[in-house]
């Protein structure tokens, strides 16, 4: 019964198809429609937040070129949208590269990162972090502001590692509250709101929001105000609150309308534009999307063309111009492919698909289907899988295949339920992290009207009663002090004594370890390279016949591989990167002969460390990933170190089968490196699930001198 309502369903749809053309289809895209605008939203918002308002002029902002991350000279591409941008960076190089260091060249080297922002990532977040070393070997306080309020945020955001740009945020926060600095207090607080957006917990956003925005008013910069303004309109419009977007997005373009060609009144006019289109204002969002066009082909934003070439597509959708709306997504595809933007890349081929079906195209629409959905499987892009299996549904319906239709519906709505949930529990996480808040908070207050009130029966006591306890319980206390004192003392020598013995047996080992590795290269090594000479020079002096000539050989076939072999096994007891070079590049050394499998990422200071906390860390790391290769069957591992001046701290992660924490383990590896941490009073950490995979987290410290 089920089957033939389905059956008849599709044939009234088809029918109309036939009937009134692309019209039926397009009323079912304007619902899949919202999914993408979330995501381009989310982009303008973090664009929007990279705007850097203390530049002397708005043309250096949203510059991007293609160049290597410590260049001094550029050379501009021949597809650049505005090659004047070249000349200017260019210049900014040659002048990064005799500076004096000093706070001018942080700020030199965080402008040159800003140019990059919009076209390589990777070059961007190496002048950030150039400018935020040399900012904290300064200990300057507005550098720290620059890297925690910029792009650097922005990037590790749209890399997935939110929570670590707000804890960047948070610490810069916590400095400018101590120095009572509004300015930057209002723009971190601006710049974690988008952090929560991005996490998709509105309500905290708009919260961070409202607190920014007294801030911003009582300051004389307008235009950092009109930004926030369409901050807080882009979150009302992610909440489909879109009368509010509207109203907020025209408080910002009153300012930003007195400067026509910066920048920073592009984002106002694509959010606007984003709402009049959920309202059906199309003529009236297409002028204000070809006007953010102009703006960002000025300032050389691709970032920006890129999400208004989405919107000026759909409006053609919904005016059903399907040459329009296929030159514009074949624009985002361009800009995409180019940008690796691999969210819009599927859109674009998705939409150019839907195209390719109105024209009865229906052979091509079918291959742009299939490069979106390789590309949201890829990537897990679950908004994009339910457009794409829509679209497979109508290209089936449209050439009759109904036996075919209804699986791909169903597939599509299964996609729609699971993204449902997924927003009902980001909702509920944002919820219950509130309530916490809330209830530390009244926890708090009970504390302090309970001392109050202990205070005030204190008083009442009398001040003999109170004097005669008060020398009871301090002579109690002193007792009680001293005998916790004596018992610390025995503790901490027994500790000291213990980690003593810990690390002259580690010490040893060490010792050993480069005593055997020099012993195998050295010795060993010689005397196997010196037969292999001498074989080869016995072997030109007498005449063999061709089975002796193959199994001599032979021979010296097994003596090659007994020296690789050798080596090898001297690599590992000691690898000689370690001792020459330090302790990053004997890490990316081991890490990269298990690529891809094995990911490593180093942050921060680059300076040598004592070579005992570099064998440890090395040691550390060796023994967890290769525990993690044998039993945890692990197809991604991530290695990441992050050195301070007076701090290390490194972790291993894998998406593996995970360990019971409680349950006891006959490997000797991990109590190994928990032996070793602990003779340098360091700190780890192991979070791990059965099923959930396993991560470690090691920090060891040191005193500066």
């Amino acid at each position: 019964m089920l089957n033939e309502k389905c059956f008849n369903f599709v044939q009234k749809k088809i029918k109309l198809y036939h009937e009134i053309g692309n019209k039926i289809i397009i009323m079912e895209i304007n619902a899949k429609f919202k999914w993408t605008v979330v995501f381009c939203v989310a982009i303008l918002m973090l664009l929007a937040a990279g705007c850097n308002f203390n530049r002397k002029s708005d043309k250096q902002q949203g510059k991007n070129q293609d160049i290597m991350p410590i260049d001094s000279v550029f050379t501009a591409s021949a597809d650049s949208v505005n090659p004047v941008w070249s000349h200017k960076l260019d210049s900014m190089l040659r002048v990064a590269a005799t500076a004096k260091q000093d706070t001018n060249l942080a700020k030199l080297y965080y402008d040159i990162a800003g140019i990059y922002f919009n076209d390589n990532y990777e070059k961007a977040k190496a002048y950030f972090l150039k400018s935020k070393d040399l900012s904290e070997k300064l200990d300057w306080n507005k550098g720290r502001y620059l890297f925690a309020a910029g792009n650097y945020c922005n990037i590790l955001e749209r890399e997935g590692l939110i929570d670590s740009a707000i804890v960047i945020q948070q610490k810069a926060l916590e400095i400018a509250k101590r120095e009572t600095n509004d300015y930057w207090i209002g723009q971190i607080l601006s710049n974690i709101g988008i952090s929560y957006f991005y996490k998709n917990w509105n309500k905290t956003a708009l919260d961070y929001y409202n607190e920014a925005l007294p801030l911003y008013e009582k300051q004389s910069d307008k235009y950092k105000l009109a930004n926030l303004y369409h901050l807080i309109g882009t979150v009302y419009g992610n909440m489909e609150m879109f009368d509010e977007e509207i109203s907020y997005s025209e408080k910002a373009l009153d300012i930003l309308n007195e400067k026509p060609d910066t920048i920073l009144r592009a984002y106002p006019l694509i959010g606007y534009a984003c709402a009049l289109i959920m309202k059906q204002q199309l003529d009236k969002a297409e002028n204000n999307l070809l006007e953010a066009k102009r703006i960002s082909t000025l300032n050389n934003n691709k970032s920006l063309l890129l999400s208004i070439y989405y919107f000026l597509s759909a409006i053609a959708e919904r005016k059903y111009d399907l040459n329009m709306a296929e030159m514009y997504s074949l624009k985002v595809l361009e800009i995409a492919t180019e940008l690796n933007d691999r969210i819009n890349y599927c859109n674009s081929c998705e939409s150019l698909g839907e195209i390719e079906m109105f024209k009865g195209n229906f052979n091509q629409a079918e291959e742009y289907a299939r490069k979106a959905l390789e590309t949201a499987d890829k990537y897990d892009i679950l908004g994009g899988k339910e457009n794409i299996y829509l679209l497979f549904s109508y290209l089936l319906a449209a050439r009759h295949d109904f036996r075919n239709h209804l699986p791909y519906v169903m597939k599509a709505d299964s996609i729609k339920n699971i993204l449902t949930s997924e927003q009902t529990m980001e909702y509920a996480k944002e919820m219950e992290a509130k309530y916490e808040s809330e209830k530390k908070e009244l926890k708090i207050t009970a504390l302090e009207k309970e001392k109050q009130l202990m205070i005030w029966l204190s008083i009442a006591g009398g001040a003999v009663l109170l004097l005669a306890m008060a020398a009871f319980f301090f002579l109690w206390r002193w007792t009680i002090q001293k005998r916790k004192l004596a018992e610390n003392k025995n503790k901490q020598l027994e500790q000291e004594k213990q980690l003593v013995a810990t690390q002259a047996v580690l010490d040893g080992e060490t010792q050993e370890r480069s005593r055997l590795a020099r012993d195998l290269h050295d010795g060993l090594g010689s005397m196997l390279t010196g037969v292999k000479l001498n074989l080869m020079e016995m072997k030109k002096g007498v005449k063999l016949e061709y089975p002796d000539v193959e199994r001599f050989d032979k021979a010296l076939g097994l003596l090659d591989n007994s020296v690789q072999e050798m080596r090898r096994i001297a690599h590992h007891l000691m690898p000689d990167s370690l001792s020459r070079f330090g302790l990053k590049p004997a890490v990316e050394d081991f890490c990269r002969s298990f690529a891809p499998t094995v990911v490593f990422d180093y942050f921060g200071d680059k300076t040598r460390l004592d070579p005992l906390i570099e064998i440890v860390v090395y040691r550390s790391i060796y023994e967890l990933v290769n525990n993690a290769l044998k039993y945890s069957g692990a197809s991604q591992i991530l290695v990441q170190i992050m050195q301070e001046s007076n701090r290390i701290a490194f972790t291993v992660q894998d998406d593996g089968c995970g360990f019971d924490l409680s349950a006891e383990t006959k490997g000797t590896g991990l109590q190994n490196i928990r032996d070793r941490i602990a003779s340098y009073n360091g700190v780890i950490n192991i979070d791990s699930k059965a099923g959930e995979g396993t991560e470690v987290n090691i920090e060891l410290k040191w005193k500066q001198d």
